[in-house]
């Protein structure tokens, strides 16, 4: 199989169909599938031998989907001197390639369809700010937060615990149709308002889990979801795993991004994303959003 840019589009998918959930999960019009890996198909560029791979140097088999074969994204685009950025605030996917004005055309392997999915890239992460002197705190306790000069994955590590219980809870409501456990972290650890503005972020959260949890239902069979919830019901400390790709610091924000393998599904793992924002008057992160 040989990739060109013309087709650089074409083969964008899915080391995870990201990180699995902003864009699947939460979107209604996604349903879940299963696909295969095909650890025999091999691939050249401009007539030499490639092997696409993750950001850790691991070997990536492509995914074979109704005929199609799927490929991730930022080992394409590194393979094509493309740059794939991801814009979480749009959920855009921009890429820039030096190809002919077609290069952003999408194609089908096998037929005429045109089959277009996403996944997600990381933006480069800014230098993070000298910390300013800390001050008394008026904000109420027991939420979830991160000191100034937090260590990105120290605090990941330190808080597996939280993100395995968001995710048990999500499988919960996808087979119970109740979001009352889901709903309880979020009252238990995210803030509601921070510096001064009236958010809501208590609501936001549990309304964007609920439109999930929603979409996922209507859009799969119950054997589907019967299966998906299990694994997520089921999932212990040791499968949680720090995503440190898409987890970020900033000097006023931070990103922590947890996930769990999903065996047997063409989307790849299932993905709880932390939002910290920064109080400045106590100059400490607080959770305002948890993300599926």
């Amino acid at each position: 199989m040989n990739i060109t840019k013309k087709v650089f589009i074409s083969s964008i998918l899915a080391t995870g169909l990201l990180c699995g959930a902003v864009g699947v999960y939460a979107a209604d019009g996604v349903s879940l599938v299963q696909a295969y890996l095909n650890s025999t198909i091999k691939f050249t560029v401009n007539g030499v031998s490639w092997t696409p791979k993750d950001a850790s140097g691991n070997k990536l088999s492509p995914l074979v989907y109704n005929g199609s074969t799927y490929l991730p994204a930022k080992a394409v685009g590194e393979a094509m001197n493309a740059s794939v950025l991801w814009n979480a605030g749009t959920k855009t996917v921009a890429i820039t390639t030096t190809g002919s004005a077609s290069a952003g055309e999408p194609y089908n392997d096998s037929s005429s369809a045109t089959t277009t999915p996403v996944t997600n890239v990381p933006v480069t992460t800014a230098p993070a700010a000298t910390a300013p002197a800390s001050q008394s705190s008026s904000l109420p306790s027991g939420l979830l937060t991160l000191p100034y000069n937090h260590d990105l994955t120290a605090v990941g590590e330190n808080n597996k615990s939280v993100a395995l219980a968001f995710i048990q809870a999500y499988g919960i409501a996808l087979t119970s149709g109740s979001n009352s456990s889901y709903n309880a972290l979020i009252d238990k650890y995210v803030i509601d308002d921070l510096n001064d503005y009236d958010m809501g972020y208590k609501k936001t959260s549990k309304d964007n889990a609920a439109k999930s949890i929603s979409g996922v239902v209507k859009l799969n069979d119950s054997g589907v979801i019967t299966k998906y919830a299990g694994i997520l019901k089921s999932a212990t400390l040791s499968d949680v795993k720090l995503d440190t790709t898409w987890s970020e610091k900033y000097s006023t924000s931070t990103t922590l991004c947890y996930k769990v393998e999903l065996p047997g599904f063409f989307i790849s793992s299932f993905s709880v994303f932390f939002e910290f924002d920064m109080d400045k008057e106590t100059n400490t992160y607080y959770l305002v959003a948890v993300n599926i």
